[in-house]
Formats: structure tokens, sequence, C-alpha cells
């Protein structure tokens, strides 16, 4: 049908080639309302529920063994709580077959309750040995300087974003709203995952930080664009900042759908088909924070960077002033009453133009009624030189002129335009 592909006037071709009219600035206020609704919920998981942080993080001890045929994940978990100890995370890593193994989470213990686990371990999973079983402890210690680690490279990237774009674009209130997007992205990733249960693994750190720079990168492009659109708008009244932001999110819309679909696709294949299909449970913490960054990244700089951007502008009094000079400017062209200095120049001149009018009317009545007086004295004139003559007893030559006698300042006919000697 026409008007529906991407080269006709419909939504989809309006989109691809960038013309659509969203207004993204104007309904800033419904996306403040539902992010901040979002962001309680994951606040409140994160408090009450907190996370399920792996032995990376919090320390313990990690059994992992291959799958047997005919053993499940719940026959190895039922056979480490039978031990008297609670399983912390159960799992089954790599792909389906003969590489295939499970990992058991569970708290720091003392090495008679290990050696007990691995004995239960071995009848459970049908094992010729306790050598099958492979353990892994790590300390409380080091758990809380992988920690500290994660943290301080989460803000370090965070204050080297702010510098970035702060640099690049010489506006700190771009990188104001740039990193306050990426701490929206970051609490509500965290809160899904508080609210899914998901492990925390130093995957998980990585995978946030990946995120996030993804997000950053959108954002980039959309401020990018704003910072053309908005180039010397103080010097003109075409346009207001908030118009020129919201014009360059639409501008920029089609792009940020492609990107975060590309992004997604393999991400959504980790998490669905690897996770799900295949059974990878070693890459659900990767996945998860992977695909739900990527979503709110793509969110966050196009409903939510951006209104910010706008709103951290109109602070300053010369952006306020802009938009109420262009806002009065608009409303005298719609009653007519445009002050541009041309129209101005035009309202002058036709006031002057008036008087002058009436002045010319005026010269021309008097200079009619002069020439009307002189046609009046030639005839005079004439009367009297022939009427001499005729005294005289001469005749005037054939074809002479009679001489005529003008009063000072009137003009002979002959010299008026279109006019006629009266004989």
């Amino acid at each position: 049908m026409p008007g529906t592909g991407f080269s006709g006037s419909g939504v989809l071709g309006r989109l691809y080639r960038g013309d659509t009219r969203f207004d993204f600035i104007g309904s800033r206020k419904r996306w403040y309302a539902a992010s901040a609704i979002i962001l309680v919920v994951c606040i409140l998981s994160i408090i009450f529920r907190g996370f399920n942080f792996g032995i990376d993080f919090a320390g313990g001890d990690s059994y992992q063994m291959p799958v047997r045929p005919g053993v499940t994940l719940s026959d190895v978990r039922g056979a480490v709580t039978s031990a008297g100890v609670d399983v912390s995370s159960a799992q089954t890593a790599g792909a389906r077959g003969a590489t295939t193994s499970f990992v058991i989470d569970t708290e720091h213990q003392t090495q008679a309750t290990v050696d007990k686990i691995k004995t239960n371990l071995v009848t459970a999973a049908h094992l010729s040995n306790p050598n099958q079983i492979t353990t892994n402890q790590v300390s409380k210690s080091w758990g809380g300087e992988v920690t500290r680690q994660a943290v301080i490279a989460l803000i370090v990237f965070l204050v080297v974003v702010s510098a970035f774009i702060a640099i690049r674009f010489q506006e700190w209130r771009m990188a104001l709203a740039a990193v306050l997007a990426l701490i929206h992205d970051l609490l509500l990733t965290a809160g899904v995952y508080s609210l899914v249960g998901f492990e925390v693994s130093p995957s998980t750190v990585v995978g946030l930080l990946t995120i996030l720079g993804f997000s950053l990168y959108d954002t980039v492009v959309v401020f990018d664009k704003v910072s053309e659109n908005s180039k010397g708008i103080l010097s003109t009244t075409r346009m207001t900042y908030p118009e020129a932001a919201n014009l360059a999110v639409n501008q920029t819309l089609m792009r940020s759908i492609n990107t975060s679909i590309i992004g997604l696709l393999p991400v959504a294949g980790l998490l669905f088909v690897g996770s799900g299909l295949l059974g990878v449970g070693t890459l659900e913490d990767l996945a998860l924070v992977l695909f739900v960054g990527m979503l709110t990244g793509a969110y966050s700089s196009l409903f939510l960077a951006t209104p910010w951007l706008v709103d951290f502008k109109l602070l300053d009094p010369r952006y306020r002033n802009h938009v109420e000079r262009v806002t009065a400017r608009r409303v005298a062209v719609s009653r007519g009453e445009t002050d541009t200095p041309t129209s101005g120049r035009r309202k002058t001149a036709a006031k002057n133009a008036k008087p002058a009018a009436k002045a010319a009317s005026k010269a021309a009545d008097a200079d009619t009624d002069a020439d009307v007086d002189s046609d009046a004295t030639d005839e005079t004139a004439a009367a009297r030189e022939n009427a001499l003559a005729s005294t005289a007893g001469s005749t005037p030559r054939v074809g002479a002129k009679p001489s005529t006698k003008r009063n000072p300042g009137s003009r002979p006919s002959g010299n008026r335009p279109g006019g006629n000697r009266r004989r």
C-alpha cells in the first residue's frame, strides 16, 4: 500500500528519514514519573531483598562435578543440604553432552564438612571417586577485595565519562545529564538483578561496565545532534532550545532503534538460547545484565538524558528569556503584528508618504488653475492686438503668430502636456 513503506509518508517512512515529530521534550514529566516509580521499586528490592552474591564477592566453597545420565541438579543439591549446609547457588555449566557439569556454591565450611559434602555428592552424582569433584574455596577477605575493586572501577568509569563529555561538548550540563542517565541505568539493572535473584559474579560487573558504555555511546550521539541544532540559537528567533533538542532526538531516533536491536539480538541469543535451551547456566549472569542494561540505556538516552539537559539549560536566564522572546514573536505573527525591522520601515514609509501625496495633489491643482488663467490672458491679448491692427488699416500676415504677453510665473499653453491652444 502506498505511504506505508520506507519511501512513503507513513510512520516507518518518516522514521527512516528522520522526519518524525514525537514530542519527547514536551512529555518529559511523564517519563520522569514512570522512571521514578520503577526506580523506587528497584531501590526497595535492593534494600530489603539484597543481592545473590557469588563466592567471588561473598566468599565460600564451590563444587563442580560432571553430569551423569539420570542425575539432575536437584539430586546434587539435595546431597549438599543433607550434610547440613545451605546452598547459595546451583547451576549447570557447559554445553549439553560430555562437557556439562554441575556447579554448587555454599558458604565457607570447615575441612570436615567439605569432606562430608564430597562423599554425599559422589553417591548422588553416580561418581566413581571424590577426585572427580573440583573444589574451589574463596575467603571472605578475597571477596571483599573483589567488591572494592569493582566499586573503584565503576567510580573511575563515571569520572572519566563526565570529563570526556564536558571536554567534548564544552558543556558541563551535558556531562551532568549523561552521568545521571548512567546512574539511572545502574540502579535499574541492579534492581532487576535483585528482583530476579540471579547470582552476582565478576562477569556481572564486566557486563555492567559494558552496558554503561553502550548507554553512553547512544547519549553522546543524541547530544552531538543537539549541539549541532542549537548552535547560535540565542541570536535567532527561529526555534527554542527545547525544540532544537526535540528535533535532535527525532533525527537520531532511527539510529538509536537500529543500534539497540542489533546489540540486543546476540545478547538475547545468550540469554534465551544459551541459558534457556542449551542450559549453559554460567552465561545467565552476563546475558541478563547485558539485556537489561541495553534496554535501559536506549530508554534513558532518549527519554531522560536529553530532557534533563533541557531542564538544566532552562535554569540559565538567557535560555528562559529566549523562549519567552520566541513565544512572544510567534503570538505577534499570528495576530498580524509583526515587529521585524523590515515591516517597521515599511510602516514608517507609508506613514510619511501620506502627507507627501496630499502636498503633491494640492500642487497639481494649483498648476491646473495657473494654466487656465494663462490661457485666458493669451486670448485677451490676441483680441486686443487684432483690434489695433484693423483700426490702423493694416492686415496681419498670413501665418504670423500673434504676440502674447505673459504674466510673470506663467508658461505658454503650448508647452503643457496634452494642451491645445485656443484661437
